[in-house]
């Protein structure tokens, strides 16, 4: 079929009915649907068309037009729709751009939606969901992963067969069922999460009303220092690694607080829930197998070792830099490179501070676990040899890294 033009108000119902092929939609500045296919039909009301294709169907629209898909028998584009959108049944996937009001009955494979501007109700989706910059979510079952970033409402989920990824949602949390991990990250809302055969992660402080999780795996928890909480943990073994205020043990409950607030969290687990700060170095510097760390430098004065270290080598370079373009261009890339090296230095020297205090911390607590006495903290290792102490600077010197990543470094073994 050539393209065909229909004239219509600003804002018409639009309904295909059935495309056996790919069918992409667009919006346009006409008051006007454009149609172009293979094995077209058309029938027109007024302010109404109902469309169908044997093969590929290309549409566009004006924004404001309402829309319903009945069948789609292959993969689904949307791009730029402000009125109402229906979909019954889609066989391939479904991208979804700037749409808003969307309700999804099934679609056989995969959703992905960006920058959604109402909300958006899926009923049964077989395959996985990427969903960014959205509003309010409401999915009833979904057999693939679930990852939803940046949600400007809720987030309500009845049952997921994969894993399930929430990060940013600005309102409350539901999730009924979960056969596999749920991570969390920056929830703004109330928090429900029940019946999770998996793990549940979760990173970031949490609102001030009551939030419950409960999974039959492990339960990790990344709290921020200094956000209030009042916690109750149950299962057979905890890691606290918190300073909770009235800390108590019973029957495998861990209770407590930080801090003054309205923020409380019951976290119930089959397996094992840790309990830490958040962790505030990249995630390629963590130890996932819970240890730590063990190196043998001395921090005492590491960041004046450093700052003496890259001086010497500043002094070498920048030598050749003035002999070979002149002694102004040497003295400008002096002062660069020693501006890099005072901040080096005094990175160190921060790392170093934060190292003492956690470590005094730590040192006033013998109880972990679930309350049971703990070992005492391992005797002080043997102050580092000369060769330890400046392995890290010799990587400066050697140029394998730069200052800044020496402190990255530096920040990082404290963890």
């Amino acid at each position: 079929m050539a393209e065909q033009k229909y004239y219509t108000s600003s804002s018409p119902q639009v309904s295909v009915t059935r495309c056996g092929g790919d069918l992409v939609i667009n919006t346009g500045m006409e008051n006007a649907v454009t149609v172009s296919g293979a094995g077209v039909e058309v029938q027109e009301a007024v302010d109404n068309l109902t469309i169908s294709a044997n093969g590929d169907l290309k549409l566009v629209l004006p924004t404001a037009a309402s829309l319903r898909v009945e069948y789609a028998g292959s993969d689904l584009v949307i791009r730029n729709l402000n009125g109402d959108l229906s979909l019954d049944t889609a066989r391939g996937d479904v991208v979804l751009a700037g749409v808003g009001y969307a309700k999804v009955n099934v679609i056989h494979g995969d959703i992905s939606v960006k920058n959604g501007n109402g909300p958006l109700s899926i009923q049964t989706l077989h395959g996985d969901a990427a969903l960014r910059r959205v509003a309010d979510v409401a999915v009833g079952v979904i057999h693939g992963d679930l990852s939803v970033q940046v949600v400007n409402g809720r987030v309500d989920l009845n049952e997921s067969y994969g894993d399930v990824s929430l990060r940013s949602v600005s309102g409350d949390v539901s999730i009924s069922q979960c056969a596999r991990d749920v991570n969390l990250r920056n929830l703004g809302g109330r928090t429900a999460v029940q019946n999770v055969k998996g793990d549940i992660r979760l990173v970031g402080g949490l609102s001030a009303t009551e939030h419950t999780f409960a999974a039959a795996g492990d339960i990790i928890v990344r709290w921020p220092a200094d956000a209030p909480l009042n916690l109750s943990a149950t299962a057979p073994q905890i890691v606290n690694r918190l300073l909770l205020d009235k800390e108590l043990t019973v029957d495998h409950t861990l209770t407590g607080r930080l801090g003054d607030g309205e923020t409380t969290a019951t976290f119930t687990a089959g397996g094992r829930i840790v309990l830490k700060e958040e962790q505030m170095v990249s995630s390629r510097w963590e130890d996932e197998s819970e240890g730590s760390f063990a190196f043998g430098f001395d921090f005492a004065d590491l960041g004046e070792q450093i700052g003496r270290q890259v001086n010497e080598q500043i002094a070498r370079i920048t030598s050749g830099f003035e002999t070979k373009f002149g002694p102004e261009y040497g003295d400008k890339m002096a002062e660069k490179a020693a501006r890099k090296a005072e901040e080096a230095a005094r990175k160190a020297e921060q790392a170093a501070e934060r190292i003492r205090q956690r470590a005094e911390r730590q040192g006033a607590r013998y109880t972990s676990g679930c309350g049971r006495p703990a070992a005492p903290p391992p005797p002080p290792r043997p102050k580092a040899s000369a060769d330890e102490q400046i392995k890290i600077l010799k990587m400066v010197e050697q140029g394998i890294i730069s200052p800044d990543e020496a402190a990255t470094l530096l920040e990082a073994l404290e963890r």
